[in-house]
């Protein structure tokens, strides 16, 4: 096939060149006064420079004559180049030696968070979770992690939980709907007056025991565990307002030590 392709390529060009040397000669036989050696000179020169530019160039190929298999060629180079370009190591193999050096190393609490944020980047659950437990027990700590583990998010915060019972007075049965709002919320003795935790139920479900915690906190500045004493008050209210009680119906502890996990045992009653 590329002798064919070649044999071609010689007799179109020796065929051009024989026309150009015929239009170039020309003139020079129409003019008597012409040396014959001029028209040899150019005679000679003309198929010279021909020859040469095919050597220089190079004669024609089946790969030239098929850009698919220079195509293949090219897709094969650029594999090879992006072979060589791509990282050594992986994000996988990363995270195993890690896993290795924590396993001699156990006490790297920063480093068992860092395990267990990767796990869960890679959707390993129950890998994140065991290394996550490992990072609570050292005093690691980490929202997300804490939710999706079921631990608690600080050790601050597993602390700062207030446990209580809600209940209506038999003088305020009659006055209480069931469509009302009962309020609890907890402020600080010696913060701001913004609750640092609130909760809301229906009236219809009273009695009802509640649990106040960081989670119940109306800004992230300004949460339970940041404070170590607050008061907390049950509220009915019709408006749907916490600052409007119904016909006084509210309930108010004395000064709670968050620490402390206290029961509390909160009555609501008229009040004048």
């Amino acid at each position: 096939m590329e002798s064919t392709v070649s044999g071609t390529f010689w007799f179109f060009g020796a065929g051009m060149a024989l026309l150009a040397l015929a239009f170039v000669t020309a003139p020079f036989f129409r003019n008597q006064n012409t040396p014959v050696r001029t028209v040899l000179i150019i005679g000679i020169l003309l198929p010279a420079l021909a020859g040469g530019m095919y050597l220089y160039l190079g004669s024609p190929s089946v790969e030239n004559a098929h850009p698919g298999s220079m195509s293949a060629a090219q897709s094969s180079r650029a594999a090879s180049d992006a072979a060589a370009k791509k990282p050594v190591g992986s994000v996988s193999s990363m995270i195993d030696g890690l896993a290795e050096r924590l396993e001699r190393e156990p006490d790297d609490g920063k480093g068992w968070l860092l395990l267990a944020k990767s796990y869960k980047h890679l959707n390993r659950t129950s890998d994140a979770i065991a290394a996550y437990d490992k990072a609570v027990a050292l005093g690691e700590f980490d929202a997300v992690l804490a939710e999706l583990s079921g631990s608690p998010a600080s050790a601050d915060a597993q602390a700062a939980q207030i446990y209580g019972k809600v209940s209506l007075a038999d003088n305020a049965q009659d006055i209480v709907e069931p469509t009302d709002t009962v309020f609890i919320f907890a402020r600080a003795t010696n913060g701001p007056p913004m609750p640092v935790a609130v909760l809301q139920r229906p009236a219809s479900v009273l009695p009802f025991d509640f649990v106040l915690d960081d989670s119940q906190a109306m800004a992230e500045s300004s949460k339970l565990s940041d404070f170590e004493q607050v008061v907390v008050t049950a509220r009915i209210s019709r408006s749907g307002n916490a600052t409007e009680a119904l016909q006084g119906l509210e309930a108010r502890s004395g000064t709670v030590t968050v620490q402390d996990n206290e029961h509390l045992d909160l009555r609501i009653v008229p009040r004048d």
